[in-house]
């Protein structure tokens, strides 16, 4: 067994090596359409959209942005702005009294509402296109005071760093972003923290017949969508054999008990090789102490629930992706602000652009308060 510190050194470089393909080269490769509006903008020459993208680098004084509903956003900010599991000097993986993303500011811009139930109302295309517009809202300074604010009398910095902070963002409309990113050489990363975590479990495993667990928040269970993820992931690397179950979470306690007893209550007996986790309510900490239990000889439960917990068995958090592959970027490109103070959080609300014919949105505060 590789010791924790040897691990735990190697991660940051293998984090950098994951996020290469789109922090440095990402590729202009079409393997299908892309959506309306990004055709549209990459045909523009001059213009504020040109302007805004073409050959865009990320610089220290700009935000990083979480893009994702009022919920994830917010929590998301709220877990990254108190992290502190890595020394600010060297990086090492240790406390140091100090926010690992001290002087920085986190800018949320959150939607109402659930994406699973806009795709279905409003379809694929739809979705595709509200992504790209909040991608490209994060890339602007632009704020407007309120919803009737035509010409934006606030302003924000922009974006060194863009969260897509939900699967159905990142499924849909992550696509579309990296296309248009990449065709005007615009080279802010835009990470998607499910396929982060799902990438670094086939790199964690030489196994072609995988088998994950994906445990998410219960709104998620039933809409299939880290079924989509992982099998088009799977489908990528040629691995026919790969295979996931997505469990949504219940309660805040006995996670991983709870799991493991409905798993194989349900009469699957295949043993798990590792299970990812997506939801920000759920500490990996408790998780691996219910782990030992779980295997302990010493335990009852080690005949039953451990019988589907294979050695090499282990977790995966897509938080510890986003924060880690971020926390990397950052250092390795030099990019933090060195400011020693708390980290900061903005909130934005995107609606639409009054007047407007094409469904353009503009960025208010989440402050705001109809009078």
């Amino acid at each position: 067994m590789i010791p924790e510190t040897c691990r735990r050194a190697a991660r940051p470089l293998l984090l950098l090596l994951l996020l290469l393909p789109f922090a440095c080269t990402r590729q202009k490769v079409e393997t299908r359409p892309t959506i309306p509006l990004v055709r549209e903008i990459l045909a523009e020459k001059t213009g504020p959209r040109a302007e805004l993208l073409r050959g865009r680098e990320p610089r220290p004084v700009s935000d990083i942005t979480i893009i994702g509903s009022e919920y994830n956003c917010d929590l998301l900010a709220e877990r990254l702005s108190n992290r502190d599991v890595q020394d600010n000097v060297d990086a090492s993986y240790k406390s140091d009294g100090l926010p690992d993303f001290a002087g920085e500011t986190f800018a949320c811009i959150g939607d109402a509402g659930s994406y699973a139930t806009f795709l279905a109302t409003s379809g694929a295309d739809e979705l595709r296109r509200r992504t790209v517009q909040r991608v490209l809202a994060a890339l602007d300074t632009a704020v407007h005071i309120s919803p009737y604010d035509l010409q934006g009398l606030s302003s924000k910095l922009s974006s060194k760093f863009i969260v897509l902070a939900d699967p159905f963002l990142a499924e849909y409309g992550g696509f579309d972003v990296d296309t248009l990113l990449a065709s005007t050489g615009c080279q802010i990363p835009v990470i998607r923290p499910v396929e982060q975590m799902i990438d670094q479990a086939f790199a964690k495993s030489t196994r072609g017949d995988l088998s994950v667990a994906i445990l998410c928040d219960p709104q998620y269970e039933a809409t299939g969508i880290y079924e989509k993820i992982f099998a088009r992931k799977a489908a990528a690397r040629g691995l026919k054999g790969a295979s996931c179950i997505v469990s949504g979470v219940s309660r805040r306690d006995s996670v991983l008990h709870t799991f493991l007893r409905d798993y194989l209550a349900a009469g699957n007996t295949k043993p798990l090789d590792a299970i990812l986790v997506d939801d920000l309510s759920v500490e990996m900490d408790s998780l691996k102490t219910e782990l030992a239990e779980v295997v302990s000889v010493m335990n009852e439960s080690s005949m039953t629930l451990g019988r589907v917990i294979p050695r090499g068995f282990f977790f995966l958090s897509a938080f510890e992706e986003v924060a880690d592959c971020c926390h990397s970027f950052l250092r390795e490109h030099n990019l933090f602000t060195h400011n020693i103070a708390k980290p900061q959080v903005m909130v934005f609300r995107p609606v639409r652009k009054p007047e407007s014919e094409d469904d353009a949105i503009i960025l208010i505060p989440g402050s705001y308060v109809q009078n």
